[in-house]
Formats: C-alpha cells, sequence, structure tokens
C-alpha cells in the first residue's frame, strides 16, 4: 500500500512541474537556510559545555553599587577564592584568574627562538575545576610552585616541534625569568577562555612589580571561579556569601553571587546591574528565524495546494466513489508532501554544503557539516516536520468533500477557505515585513555607533607592547620615536583603550568616606591626553613644564558628577589611601563599547619603570609602511630577541562590535530569503489565480477592458493583503526592535522612515512579483480562453 502511495504521489508531483518547481526551490532553500542557522546555534551552544563537572562550575559575580546605579560584574577581589573555600565547606575547589586580555602578550624564548603568546595566571585549584585534557604532567600539582609554567599543546609544538618530554624544560618568560614547564593541555575551540600559557597567580601578586594589589579587598579585577560540591543548593549558598566582602571590608555596595560558568559565554551583556542576554539574543532569534523561513516555505506549499485543488477534485470523487477512505486520502496527499520534503532535504544539505565556507567566513566560524546521529536525527525531524506541517492543510482540505457535489461539478470553495489561504499569506509578509525593518534598524544602529566619536581620536593610532628593555626607558624611548619622520604624538599606558582594565572603589573625596563609586583607572605617561586626541573640559594635562606630576590625578566627567564635585580643579582626593591634586578634566570618552555608558574614571601618572604595558603612537595618515618600518627598527634596537608586533586601535575599536555587524549582515540575507520565498508563492497564486479565472478574463476583453485594468483587477486583492500584513508586522517590529535597542546605552531612534521605507520595498516587491503574471494573463488572446464555451 505503501509503495502504491509513493507512486501516486511521484506522478503527481512529476505531472505539475511549475507547482513542484516553485516548491522544490521555496523548501529547499528555507531548509538550507534552517540547516545552517541550526550548525550556527549548535556551535554557539557548544561553548564550555566539554568540561566533565559543567554542572558544578561556577564564577562569583559582583553586585555594585555605584552613585545610585546598579552594576553587576565578573570581577571581585583576588582574594575572593580562597575565602570561599576556607569558609564554605560546600566549595570543592577555588581559583582566582587574572586573564589574558589584562596584559601585553608575553615573549617566550627557547634557544634561539622567541614567540608571542597570550597567558594568564591561576591559582593552583585552576586545572581542578576546569578539565582540559592534559597531555602530560599532573593536573592536581603543575601550578604548585611559583615559578613552573603550563603551555598548551600548540604552544609546545611551537617552542619544541614536540609535546613529548616538554615537563620539565625552561622557557625564559620576557627575555628575564626562567620558568619550568610543568604540564601540557589540548585548548579546545568552544572554550571562552583562550590562552597559550598560565601561570600561578601566586607569583603574579608576590613576585611581579606593581601587582600586589590583586590579593587586596580594593581591588576588583581578577574573576574567581569555584566547583560546588555535588547536591549544593544554590540559592542558599548564595544568601550566606552575599556578605563576604562587606565583612571584610566595611563595604556595604558589594555583594557576591554564584553563576554557572557554561551560561556567561551566551549571557555576556549586563546593564543596569541585570544580564540583558548578549550573544543569547542572537541565538534565540535566528532560531525563531529558522522556524519562521520553514513555515514560510511550508506555507507556500499550502496554499498552492489549495489554489490548484480544484484540478484534483476528480481525482479524489473518483477514489471516494471507488471506497477510499478520508483517512487514506489524507495519507496519500501526507505521502506526497512528505516525499517532496525529503527530497528537498537532501537537496538543502547539498546546498548547505556548498554554501558553509562562506557562511563560516561570514559568521567568524570553522563549523563543519558532519553527518553525525545528531545532525541525522535533526535533518529527519526537518524533513517529517516541513512535510506534515506543509501537506497536513491541503490533506484535509482537499479530503473533506462529497463525491457527488465533486463529480457534478458544484465545488466552490468556502468562506473559512478563502480566509485561511489568505491568512497564510498575510503571516508570511508580516514575518517578512518584521525582518525588513529589523535589518534596517540593525544597519542603522550599526552605522551609529560606529560613527559616535568615542571622545578620543582612534585613527591612525598604533599600539604595541612596550616590554624588555623598553620598560624604564620609556622616556628615552618616547623621545626616539617622535623623531621619525610620520610619528604625530607618542605616550604609553596601561590601558588598551578598548574594555574594562582595571578598577577600583579606593577613591575617597570630601564629603564621602564610604567608597561607593567604583572607578576605572588609568595609569598614562606625559603626552597621553594630547597623543589620544581627548579634549579637556577643566585644567590641564600631565605636563613636565610644571614639574612632578606624580601626586597629580585627572578626572573624567562622569568621575566629577558621581563625587559631586564644584570647581574640582585644586581639589584633593585619595587613591588606595595616597593623597592626590586633582589638576584637570577630560571630557568623557567611552573605554568600554556603546552597549555602556560612561563610568567615573581617574587617571595617574605612570612614570618609567612601572609598567607602561602599551606605547601608543600617532602617526600621520600617508607613508604609514614606512613609518612602522621606521619604529620597528627602532624597537628591535631597544629589544633584541623581541618579535615586534603591533595593531591599529581602530581596529580593535571595531571590533567590540563584531558580533552585532555579523548580526547585521546575517539578518539582510535570512530577510532577503523570506521575502524570496513569499515571493515565489505569490508568484504561483497569481497564477493559479489567473488560470482559474481566465473565461473571466477573456469575457472582460472582449468588452472592452484593457490589459492595465486587468492587470489591476489580478494585483489589487494581493496588495490589500500585504498592506494587512504590514499593518500587523509595524507595531511588532517597533516592539522587537526596541527590546533590542535597550542593550545599547547609546542608541538610535526608530522613527517613521524605517517603516515608509519597509513598506515601500515590500509593495514594490509585491507589484513586480504579481505584475509579471497577471499581465502575462492579461495579454492572453480572448479565443483561446473562450473556445470551449
Amino acid at each position: 500500500m505503501l509503495k502504491n502511495y509513493i507512486k501516486i504521489a511521484f506522478r503527481n508531483l512529476k505531472k505539475d512541474k511549475q507547482f513542484t518547481l516553485l516548491n522544490v526551490v521555496g523548501l529547499s532553500a528555507g531548509i538550507a537556510c534552517t540547516l545552517l542557522i541550526y550548525l550556527w546555534v549548535h556551535d554557539e551552544l557548544s561553548y564550555d559545555k566539554f568540561f566533565a563537572n559543567d554542572s558544578r562550575i561556577y564564577q562569583v559575580m559582583e553586585h555594585r553599587k555605584n552613585s545610585g546605579s546598579q552594576a553587576l560584574t565578573d570581577e571581585s577581589s583576588g582574594l575572593v577564592s580562597d575565602l570561599l573555600k576556607a569558609q564554605n565547606p560546600e566549595v570543592e575547589y577555588a581559583a582566582a584568574v587574572a586573564p589574558p586580555d589584562w596584559f601585553q602578550k608575553s615573549t617566550l624564548t627557547v634557544g634561539d627562538k622567541s614567540i608571542r603568546a597570550s597567558g594568564q595566571y591561576a591559582g593552583k585549584d585552576y586545572f581542578k575545576i576546569f578539565s582540559f585534557k592534559m597531555i602530560a604532567g599532573d593536573r592536581n600539582k603543575v601550578l604548585d610552585v611559583k615559578t613552573s609554567i603550563v603551555i598548551s599543546e600548540d604552544l609546545a609544538k611551537r617552542l619544541f616541534i614536540t609535546t613529548e618530554n616538554a615537563v620539565g624544560k625552561g622557557i625564559k618568560v620576557q627575555q628575564d625569568k626562567i620558568c619550568f614547564v610543568s604540564g601540557v593541555y589540548e585548548m579546545p575551540v568552544h572554550s571562552s577562555q583562550q590562552f597559550d600559557f598560565v601561570q600561578s597567580f601566586d607569583y603574579l601578586a608576590e613576585d611581579v612589580p606593581g601587582q600586589g594589589w590583586v590579593k587586596s579587598w580594593g581591588g576588583g579585577g581578577p574573576h574567581n571561579f569555584i566547583m560546588l560540591k555535588e547536591g549544593t543548593d544554590l540559592d542558599a549558598f548564595n544568601k550566606r556569601i552575599a556578605s563576604s566582602v562587606t565583612k571584610n571590608t566595611n563595604d556595604t555596595n558589594r555583594t557576591l553571587f554564584a553563576m554557572r560558568f557554561s551560561e556567561n559565554y551566551l549571557q555576556n551583556t549586563f546593564n543596569h546591574g541585570s544580564r540583558v542576554g548578549g550573544r543569547e539574543v542572537y541565538v534565540k532569534l535566528f532560531s525563531l528565524v529558522a522556524v519562521f523561513i520553514v513555515i514560510i516555505a511550508c506555507i507556500n506549499f499550502m496554499n498552492l495546494s489549495t489554489a490548484k485543488a480544484s484540478g484534483r477534485m476528480k481525482e479524489v470523487g473518483i477514489k471516494k466513489v471507488i471506497g477510499a477512505e478520508r483517512s487514506q486520502l489524507i495519507i496519500q496527499f501526507l505521502t506526497e508532501s512528505t516525499l517532496l520534503a525529503t527530497f528537498t532535504t537532501l537537496l538543502a544539505v547539498g546546498i548547505a554544503w556548498l554554501l558553509l565556507p562562506q557562511f563560516n567566513q561570514l559568521t567568524g566560524k570553522d563549523i563543519n557539516l558532519n553527518l553525525d546521529a545528531s545532525l541525522i536525527l535533526t535533518l529527519v525531524g526537518i524533513a517529517i516536520f516541513t512535510g506534515i506541517v506543509s501537506g497536513s492543510y491541503p490533506a484535509f482540505y482537499l479530503s473533506k468533500f462529497k463525491p457527488l457535489a465533486i463529480l457534478k461539478g458544484k465545488f466552490n470553495s468556502s468562506f473559512s477557505d478563502l480566509i485561511a489561504r489568505k491568512g497564510l499569506v498575510i503571516f508570511q509578509f508580516t514575518i517578512s515585513v518584521v525582518l525588513i525593518v529589523a535589518v534596517l534598524v540593525v544597519y542603522k544602529q550599526i552605522n551609529f555607533i560606529q560613527s559616535i566619536t568615542p571622545g578620543y581620536n582612534k585613527e591612525n593610532v598604533v599600539k604595541f607592547d612596550s616590554d624588555g628593555k623598553i620598560l624604564g626607558k620609556e622616556d628615552a624611548f618616547d623621545i626616539r620615536l617622535k623623531e621619525i619622520p610620520g610619528v604625530v604624538n607618542a605616550s604609553f599606558s596601561t590601558h588598551n583603550m578598548v574594555g574594562r582594565n582595571f578598577g577600583t572603589a579606593a577613591v575617597a573625596w570630601d564629603g564621602n568616606s564610604q567608597q561607593n563609586t567604583y572607578f576605572e583607572g588609568f595609569f598614562a605617561g606625559y603626552n597621553f591626553v594630547e597623543t589620544m586626541g581627548m579634549q579637556m573640559a577643566d585644567g590641564r594635562p600631565f605636563s613636565r613644564n610644571f614639574g612632578a606630576d606624580t601626586s597629580k590625578v585627572l578626572l573624567n566627567e562622569t568621575a566629577v558628577k558621581a563625587m559631586n564635585l564644584k570647581a574640582p580643579v585644586g581639589k584633593n582626593i585619595k587613591i588606595f589611601g595616597g593623597n592626590f591634586q586633582v589638576i584637570g578634566v577630560v571630557k568623557d570618552f567611552h573605554f568600554e563599547s556603546l552597549h555602556e555608558t560612561v563610568k567615573p574614571a581617574f587617571m595617574l601618572l605612570l612614570t618609567q619603570g612601572n609598567g607602561g604595558y602599551r606605547m601608543m603612537i600617532r602617526i600621520k595618515g600617508d607613508h604609514q609602511k614606512e613609518t612602522i618600518a621606521q619604529i620597528q627598527k627602532l624597537y628591535e634596537a631597544y629589544n633584541p630577541g623581541f618579535p615586534f608586533t603591533y595593531s591599529f586601535l581602530d581596529e580593535a575599536y571595531q571590533k567590540q562590535y563584531e558580533t552585532e555587524v555579523r548580526v547585521s549582515l546575517l539578518s539582510e540575507y535570512f530577510s532577503i530569503l523570506a521575502i524570496i520565498i513569499s515571493c515565489l508563492g505569490l508568484f504561483g497564486l497569481v497564477a493559479f489565480t489567473a488560470q482559474k479565472r481566465q473565461k473571466e478574463i477573456g469575457i472582460r476583453k472582449v468588452v472592452g477592458a484593457s490589459v492595465n485594468s486587468i492587470t489591476f483587477m489580478l494585483t489589487k486583492d494581493f496588495l490589500k493583503l500585504v498592506c494587512v500584513a504590514v499593518l500587523i508586522a509595524f507595531p511588532l517590529s517597533w516592539y522587537l526592535m526596541n527590546q533590542w535597542l535597550h542593550g545599547f546605552a547609546y542608541r538610535i531612534n526608530i522613527g517613521p522612515l524605517v517603516f515608509l521605507i519597509a513598506i515601500g520595498s515590500v509593495i514594490l516587491i509585491t507589484i513586480l512579483t504579481v505584475s509579471f503574471q497577471a499581465i502575462k494573463a492579461a495579454l492572453v488572446n480572448p479565443v483561446k480562453s473562450l473556445r470551449s464555451e
């Protein structure tokens, strides 16, 4: 019986080639798009889920009250992890981490080979918490010795050619101290923590000059991770640790809580003390887009099947007369739709495979189309879902008619059938219009954040690490740099100008000794303000013309407002207990992405020899290659054995919005695809409508109707449906895009222009799609239409 169903289904699909072609194109494009989105979503959901004890690994977070507002951060004191382990029996392991983005890349040397690598500092329990595969070494002991270094498999191969016998070998770090390899680990692609090596957190706090603050309660930079024992009540645990900082510092503005670590990758955006999604928003968004695109393709099948129902009525009538039951007819039609869905799913896999390299380039990933059990089940599920959804309405619709009425030719579409078909078209175009509005809003927002002035001039600024023999000779190096033709200005800083680098609440001023405001800290050399193109709102920047400025401080405008200082220049404030005089106020500048508001910040003078991690050099826009070559020559003269690597500040700034830019491009492609699929369905509907009304069209032409009037007659009904879709889509898209924009502290107003462009686009597309078939029908010779009358 099943074989017979398949044979009849295949004949019907082959018989009506236009119907089959429209559905194959629409369904295969929709399923291919859905498959690509599934691969991307699966890749995103895979991050940090590979750890053996994923469900027990938590990151310690902080709620901070900051001048009347709430902030949420993944930073805290480096003392927190050891404290929680000592005071809470539920904590099995705990480790503080100073992440790699704090530091310049280190120069690692073995023999005559020197390479740059990024590293972090971590507590002794780090590899007990995070079960990275250890290729060599004992994970329980690799960080016990302060001079040990744990390296990645890739780094081991770059330094030693092989991972064999790497343990125990010495590596010179920064051409200075020798550390000994205690372990080699494998770094998975799906780890949100990416680093080349790990050193002891104790070594950072106790042996690296100027870094003792990481183990102070006033410092709030390190990340803290814990592994809880099985069966721990998280709510009860969070209530108990909430006041841990307060008990040790009397600071009532900082509240601790633990959050599952593997959730951080997706929920990576904070706003006003709450998580506002981040990547999770895009995962949900594109999952919905995938479902809607498949549904739009299924609607095409439904509409085209019901529109051409009159052509299959005699088939249904004869089958019922000779004894076919309705259930058998339903199975027949569902078999037809499932057969088509299966074929289009296989075709879609081929399309997705061909498009995958371009998709990887677009998303910045390295996704492979591996037909494993999970993917095969997903594809089978998509085929069955598409087949049943697309075939269900035609199956139940066509099988319900009485055979006598069908064979007498008294078949007419009911009002409810007409409404259902129109409703499906409206649904299609509602989704399409929402996607058009979304693309326009995302595009405008991306342009806005890329064009807004960050408060400094990010163009033509070269930055590189000031390490090796430059440390302690920054002033002399700075002077030599400025002698190079093409160098406009130069300075050095511990801050990379992109993201949070260092912060503290250990700031006090007249009228406030509670330390309830969290400040971002900048340590910079002379000429930093001038080099970065910052503007002074009041006072002056650091200058050698006024003697030593080591006891002076600059504030930004937000800091002045938070401190409620009137005429701040000349006032004294305390930072880390030391007295500093305010000599200037810098106009607010953005050191985080525009998802965040500008935070209070102070700037202290960084004297040479105290850790100027990054050189910032402004160069002229022309002859950049020659200028950089001269800078490299000078760098290598100071630092033989240190590889010269540099980057441009504007590239790092733009990278903050990499996700949004990619989302914008993906949205464009998906919205275009949704519109094309919708138009394919509309194209088919117009063709069948024209075919059904061909005699009416012939009579109208005989009595004098023009081609234009007939075209308008066939077009207006579809335009009405599109206008209804627009009326539904506009408030829906306005609400959804406003929710998305709330993730940005600085955002556009959507405005009416977006909606005018959207309605103009969709009406134009509809007219072009419908008019082609309508004009074709109107130009048919009426003699052919009326020949049988």
